[in-house]
């Protein structure tokens, strides 16, 4: 049953040696920008030892500026887990993962529902998925037109990508290259908002849920039922409510 983030106890908090962080709805609303309180709460952890990755549907240039901005030396993944690197400064990992079934899926779209599926300009950035809107089509819909593909809603926008890809697996595979002494996946702890952060909450028992009340009930009632802890905040002011409880436990 999930808690309220307070139940951190100081044995969790002097555990957690990696914090990996979603973006949107998590640090912040979908912007560009950090507020004062996550710059703070990034920096108290790097003071406290603690390392901070960045695990997103955003492309991967966008988290390795952001990780260079506030200077943190965690795993970056991208495009919900289907590029990463060990650090910002480091070269991209070959997870293996091909564009090939996301490019197809996408033309299905297109031909069935013509004008209707819009691309976003970001995808030129993008390696692996594709990432679209579709305008007054429902996702039961959607998903049987793309089949073995997996199509995901980040809540910002419609994510294409070849099945199996997800930001857990992702990060599992990245703690066994990390360079120095081994981070076991309990010594992780995940934070994220949405459905695109569920396999995370299923593989690492250090979790918490950032609310988001643009969620349908659904989607909300399955998160609770797979992250440890939640926030009373939603982005921004509840990730740095957590690391402030983090940080307090251990001193």
């Amino acid at each position: 049953m999930i808690q309220p983030y307070t139940r951190i106890t100081r044995k969790t908090a002097l555990s957690i040696k990696l914090i990996m962080t979603d973006v949107d709805g998590t640090l912040n609303n979908g912007g560009d920008e950090l507020s004062p309180a996550v710059a703070n709460a990034m920096q108290n952890l790097k003071e406290h030892g603690i390392t901070v990755g960045l695990v997103s549907g955003r492309t991967d240039p966008m988290l390795v500026a952001m990780a260079r901005s506030l200077d943190i030396g965690g795993p970056l993944i991208a495009e919900n887990g289907a590029v990463a690197r060990i650090t910002y400064k480091s070269g991209l990992v070959d997870l293996g993962y091909s564009r090939q079934p996301a490019v197809e899926a996408l033309a299905r779209l297109k031909a069935k529902y013509a004008g209707r599926i819009t691309e976003r300009e970001d995808n030129t950035e993008r390696l692996i998925d594709i990432v679209c809107r579709a305008d007054g089509v429902d996702m039961k819909d959607l998903r049987k037109c793309v089949g073995d593909v997996q199509l995901l809603d980040s809540t910002y926008i419609l994510h294409l990508m070849q099945k199996g890809i997800e930001k857990g697996t992702t990060l599992k595979r990245l703690l066994e290259l990390m360079d120095g002494p081994k981070i076991r996946p309990d010594e992780v702890l995940v934070v994220g908002d949405s459905m695109t952060d569920l396999s995370l909450f299923k593989l690492f028992t250090q979790s918490v849920l950032i609310p988001n009340p643009d969620l349908p009930e659904i989607d909300k009632k399955t998160l609770r039922k797979s992250a440890r802890y939640i926030s009373e905040h939603g982005a921004g002011e509840g990730f740095a409510e957590v690391v402030l409880r983090i940080i307090n436990a251990r001193i």
